[in-house]
């Protein structure tokens, strides 16, 4: 198989670049290994996505994936062992794919504590992400869990909704004269019926069981580069690109949190898809 352009990923930043490309007239397809919509698809609640008062997650990315499909955008779904960037190839388990242009939006994933009853109270409670849902608990009381490195901008963004905050840091380093702040923290778990109401954690082995109305995991995000290192420019494990999308390969471009950027939401995501789409057709037009 061949194509004008080929997106790897499809959440919303790879959604956005198939409209825009296919619009511009190319053969367009997306591969996709694990899901479709990525951590996106997984937001019960989006309260910060012009045009909606509230949509879910599933929602926005499904009108996407509509009107990608719509316009004739074909969807591979299979996990890729290998990108020939020297040959313009990608091997995956069941196919062989030929590009032209090559859009990366493989996104990234948040960093869990990994406990038992996290998953449990995912978007009821616990939210791995301030600036998306913060505002769900205005004048609440909230518990930001922190490795003592990646919270502060989270913990700073949420003092200014609530007075009641709780700061537990899992390392020992972090430091606030304006909050309160338990060092070297243990979560045990995550307790409530339909929604969380209680979080049980350990300092020094005393265990501590306090109420709550949310809880931030604040501990960054992760990406997957094994595929992309060894020919694209990367650093701290996101792909390195110019305002308008491209790597160092002239016919590479990448869009989403996979990128080097300050800002990652959901809108920054589908504005770098909407730009690596159009770069992508202007690239094809030259040649």
């Amino acid at each position: 198989m061949k194509f004008d352009i080929v997106i790897i990923g499809s959440g919303v930043a790879g959604l956005t670049a198939s409209i825009y490309a296919k619009r511009g007239n190319k053969s367009v397809a997306i591969i996709e290994a694990d899901n479709l919509g990525g951590t996106t698809a997984t937001l019960e609640k989006i309260e910060n996505y012009p045009g909606y008062i509230e949509v879910s997650g599933f929602d926005l990315v499904n009108n996407m994936f509509t009107q990608a499909t719509k316009l004739g955008v074909k969807f591979i779904f299979d996990k890729i062992k290998n990108i020939d960037f020297d040959n313009n190839l990608i091997l995956a388990n069941d196919n062989q794919i030929e590009y032209s242009t090559l859009i990366i939006a493989s996104g990234s994933s948040y960093r869990k504590l990994g406990i038992q009853s996290e998953d449990k109270f995912s978007q009821k409670g616990i939210s791995y992400c301030a600036v998306c849902d913060g505002a769900l608990f205005k004048s609440k009381k909230i518990v930001v869990v922190t490795d003592g490195y990646t919270g502060k901008s989270s913990i700073e963004y949420l003092s200014n909704l609530t007075k009641d905050l709780l700061i537990l840091d899992i390392s020992k380093f972090y430091k606030n004269d304006n909050l309160k702040v338990v060092n070297n923290v243990e979560i045990l778990e995550f307790i409530g019926d339909n929604k969380l109401q209680k979080i049980k954690y350990k300092v020094d082995d005393v265990e501590y069981l306090i109420d709550c109305d949310g809880v931030f995991i604040s501990l960054g995000k992760s990406t997957d580069i094994t595929l992309y290192e060894s020919k694209i420019k990367c650093a701290n494990g996101y792909i390195c690109a110019d305002e308008n999308m491209h790597t160092n390969i002239s016919n590479v471009f990448v869009a989403g949190d996979i990128r080097e950027k300050s800002l990652r939401q959901i809108i920054t995501a589908c504005s770098d898809g909407a730009i690596a789409g159009t770069e992508a057709i202007k690239y094809l037009s030259k040649k």
